[in-house]
């Protein structure tokens, strides 16, 4: 390799890492997925967060805050991994604040139970704010003329999802929306009940952090064969959100944080 040729793959690394570091992981992106399930009447927009970390309230989260504002969901469902430390509940207690008004649930993800995060105490923080934490459990939800079940599932890397306990929580007649943290639980053959499954959200993944599309050098234990996007699965459609946050190192290339909006009728 010449000088000039070494000179010129150190300047696309160090932009690389620039872009890496500073500017992709606070570039927060909306993606919207219309959804036809077959409602009875009326349309549901839901906000789904995943992957939040919060550690402190800086730049992404001061984004996600905006881009949700703009966005107007009726429900917002955060799908785990919300903070990675027991010392983060006051800033994530800040964030959840500052949400616009909608129906909020929440679930738990791995890094709640690796983190030794008091339960207790995140689910005293979450109804604080309003935001309803769903652990194989199911809640009812009203809006704009429609109504749609939506489960809540523990989570498969760290937790004990249990999909019949929480089905036996639910109103019968209507849809169902599954929220839970870690996809690999979708790479398993479905127990009863999945009749009335419309969607299935997780997160977990962050798209890989550093990925090609849907090929990410790597995808923590959990993942199962899934990414980022859409996935057909014996359950239902699965849809894997890269999530807001960054895990271990704080950095994103290929895989910009994402709020995945879905605008159901």
């Amino acid at each position: 390799m010449t000088l000039r040729q070494t000179i010129t793959a150190s300047l696309v690394a160090i932009t690389a890492l620039i872009y890496g570091f500073l500017i992709e992981p606070q570039w927060v992106e909306v993606t919207k997925h219309p959804r036809d399930i077959g409602l009875d009447g009326g349309e549901i927009t839901i906000a789904q967060l995943s992957d939040l970390h919060t550690s402190s309230f800086g730049r992404a989260e001061k984004n996600t805050l905006t881009a949700l504002r703009e966005v107007r969901p009726d429900v917002i469902l955060i799908t785990g991994d919300a903070i990675d430390e027991r010392g983060s509940l006051p800033a994530f207690n800040s964030f959840l604040k500052q949400l616009p008004s909608a129906v909020k649930i929440a679930t738990l993800g791995n890094w709640e139970y690796w983190a030794e995060v008091d339960l207790e105490k995140l689910r005293d923080v979450y109804r604080e704010n309003s935001v309803t934490l769903l652990v194989n459990d199911c809640m009812t939800v009203s809006a704009k003329g429609a109504v749609i079940n939506v489960i809540g599932l523990d989570d498969y890397t760290a937790g004990r999802p249990d999909l019949s306990l929480a089905f036996s929580r639910c109103q019968t007649g209507h849809k169902t929306v599954i929220a839970t943290h870690s996809p690999g639980l979708f790479d398993k053959a479905p127990p009863a009940h999945t009749e009335s499954i419309s969607l299935v959200l997780a997160g977990h993944t962050h798209g890989g952090q550093l990925a090609f599309g849907k090929h990410a050098l790597y995808t923590p234990r959990g993942s199962g064969s899934f990414v980022a996007g859409w996935y057909e699965t014996k359950w239902g459609d699965l849809y894997v959100s890269r999530g807001v946050g960054t895990s271990v190192l704080p950095l994103r290339l290929g895989a910009r944080p994402e709020i995945a909006v879905f605008e159901i009728n």
